[in-house]
Parts: C-alpha cells; sequence; structure tokens
C-alpha cells in the first residue's frame, strides 16, 4: 500500500473510475472483484519508485494473471492511464515519476497492435455493435474491444485468454443467441486479422 495518503486516494479513484468504464468487470466479478481492482490499483502505484525495466517486469506479470482470468490487457493499459493522471493531479510534483506509468500503458498498446491494428480494432468493434443492437451493446459497451484485446494478448502469449473471456460471454445462461453468435464472429475475425498482421 501507498504510504503517502494522497497517492492511495488516488490509486483508488482511478480504480473506480475503470471500474465504471468497463461495466463488464462488475457485471462479471461483482464486488470482490471491485476489491481486487482497488488493491490492484494501489499496488501499481507503489511500482512509480521501481525504474522502467522492473515495472514493465511487474506489469507484465499482471497482465498474464488477469488476461487468463478474463480481464485483457486493454482494461490494464487503461487503468495504469487513469491512474497516472489521478496521480498527477494529486502530488501534480511528482508528474515525471508518474509517467512511467504511461510509459507502461504505451508498450501494453504497442504489444497489442503488433497483432492488431487499431483501426482494425474499431472495424470489428462497429461490427459488433451493429450487430448486437444498441439495447445489447448498452449493456457491456466495449465488448469487442476486449475480445480483440485478449486475441492479441494470447498471441502474445497469455495463454487461455480468449477461452476466459469468451467463455463467459457466451454463457446461454446470461446472453441471447444474437450476441453469442456477435462474440463468437468477433473473435473469428480477430484470430484471423491476428494471423495476417
Amino acid at each position: 500500500m501507498p504510504s503517502d495518503p494522497r497517492v492511495l486516494e488516488a490509486s483508488l479513484r482511478a480504480a473506480d473510475l475503470c471500474w465504471h468504464r468497463f461495466p463488464y468487470l462488475a457485471e462479471r466479478y461483482g464486488e470482490r472483484g471491485h476489491r481486487f481492482t482497488r488493491s490492484d490499483s494501489a499496488w501499481l502505484a507503489t511500482l512509480t519508485c521501481l525504474n522502467l525495466a522492473k515495472i514493465n517486469e511487474q506489469v507484465s506479470w499482471l497482465r498474464g494473471v488477469l488476461a487468463t482470468r478474463g480481464v485483457p490487457s486493454i482494461m490494464l493499459q487503461a487503468h495504469l492511464e487513469t491512474l497516472c493522471d489521478e496521480l498527477d493531479a494529486a502530488v501534480p510534483a511528482e508528474h515525471l515519476i508518474h509517467a512511467k506509468l504511461r510509459q507502461v500503458a504505451e508498450r501494453l498498446h504497442e504489444a497489442r497492435r503488433v497483432h492488431i491494428s487499431d483501426c482494425e480494432a474499431e472495424r470489428l468493434s462497429d461490427a459488433f455493435d451493429h450487430a448486437v443492437g444498441v439495447g445489447l451493446a448498452s449493456r457491456l459497451p466495449r465488448t469487442a474491444l476486449l475480445l480483440v484485446s485478449s486475441v492479441a494478448d494470447e498471441n502474445d502469449g497469455a495463454r487461455g485468454a480468449t477461452a476466459s473471456l469468451g467463455g463467459w460471454l457466451t454463457d446461454a445462461q446470461r446472453f441471447p443467441p444474437a450476441w453469442r453468435a456477435a462474440v463468437e464472429a468477433s473473435l473469428l475475425e480477430a484470430r484471423t486479422c491476428g494471423s495476417r498482421c
């Protein structure tokens, strides 16, 4: 845990902002997941005392753990970016130290782009939202981006990333047939795109 109460508060705010940005987290993991998100955020804030190589190493480890549990790296990237913003606002004098988190977030983004471009990810996202309709798309926004990220994560070594996310998103007890078909189509297209990139 951060010893500076300003840093701790900033890390908890960042966690809550990311939690609300991705409703999938609440729907899948509930309150227990929220507590983990907050504790992960506090831990991430402590990494700023390390050099960039060590931060990359720690975040890479966390990315692998989360991806195989259904939390794609696009969420971790967003969390790091939000955390950097919140830390800058709370302790502006240390913005250069916080900037290391943004560099690590960009590294996650670049690792995804190696497998699937941002343009392709947006195209797949638009196609998914169109296929499921406004009502379902608004229930869990950014679902296709999560799927694309899980495929890129798996291509980058996070074994089981798509099975964890895709399995939950195609559960017939939770989602109607049109949604499940769109999830499967998005995964297939993302894999095809990934093999071409």
